[in-house]
C-alpha cells in the first residue's frame, strides 16, 4: 500500500484527512497552504487536472472526489468500517446522506460561502446571497428534522457524518452557523469533538 493525500486545510481534502484518522489508515498526508492560483499551475494540474482539491494517490491510481475517496479507503483498506453494505438495514439512509453531503447540499453551501465570505463585497450579488441562504436553510431543515433525537445520521457514527459534517463546517466557519437549528448545532459539536476531527483539522503546512 502506498497512499498519499495532497491536503489543503479548510478544503474538501479535510474530509479525506478526517476519514484517514477515523479509519486508522497508514497514509502519507502532504499538507500544503491553500493558494488558489497554485492549483492552476502545471505542477498541481499534473496531479489533479481539474485544479480542485483533493487528490489521493494509491500507487498509480488517482482519485479526486472526496466522497468517493473516503468510501474507497473504507472498503479497500479498513474492511468497510464506518461504511454500510447493501444487506444492512440502514444502507439506503447511508447512501442518501453520503450523497447529500456533496450532491444535495454542497452546491448551495458553496454559493453561500462565496456570497458571504470568499468574494469581495463589491463582487457579491445580493439575489444570489439570498438564494444561497434559503437553499442552505432548506437543506439544514431537512437535517434538523432527521437529527432530532439522534446522535448521528445513522445509529452510530459513519462516513455519512464525515460527508455531511464537512459541509456544516463550511457553514460554521463562514459565520453562517446561525442558520442551524438546535439539533444541528448539537450534532456539529458532537462530530467535531471527535479525536480524528481534531487531528485532521489541526494539520498545517
Amino acid at each position: 500500500m502506498s497512499l498519499k493525500l495532497i491536503h489543503f486545510p479548510l478544503t474538501r481534502s479535510l474530509r479525506v484527512a478526517w476519514a484517514i484518522h477515523e479509519l486508522g489508515i497508514d497514509a502519507e498526508i502532504e499538507t500544503r497552504p491553500f493558494d488558489r492560483p497554485k492549483l492552476k499551475e502545471a505542477e498541481y494540474l499534473a496531479m489533479n487536472p481539474t485544479g480542485k482539491t483533493p487528490v489521493l494517490f494509491d500507487g498509480d491510481k488517482r482519485i479526486i472526489e472526496s466522497v468517493a475517496i473516503i468510501q474507497y479507503l473504507s472498503n479497500r483498506y479498513a474492511d468497510g468500517r464506518l461504511s454500510r453494505k447493501p444487506s444492512d438495514s440502514d444502507y439506503a439512509d447511508y447512501l442518501q446522506f453520503m450523497e447529500f453531503g456533496e450532491a444535495g447540499m454542497g452546491g448551495y453551501a458553496g454559493m453561500l460561502v462565496a456570497q458571504t465570505a470568499i468574494l469581495p463585497e463589491e463582487q457579491r450579488i445580493e439575489a444570489m446571497r439570498i438564494w444561497a441562504i434559503n437553499e442552505t436553510k432548506n437543506c439544514l431543515n431537512f437535517l434538523e428534522e432527521h437529527l432530532t433525537g439522534r446522535d448521528y445520521l445513522l445509529d452510530e457514527f459513519s462516513l455519512a457524518d464525515i460527508s455531511v459534517g464537512y459541509i456544516l463546517f463550511l457553514v460554521k466557519v463562514t459565520r453562517n452557523g446561525n442558520l442551524m437549528g438546535d439539533a444541528m448545532r448539537a450534532y456539529y459539536d458532537r462530530v467535531t469533538a471527535r479525536e480524528a476531527w481534531a487531528k485532521a483539522s489541526a494539520l498545517a503546512p
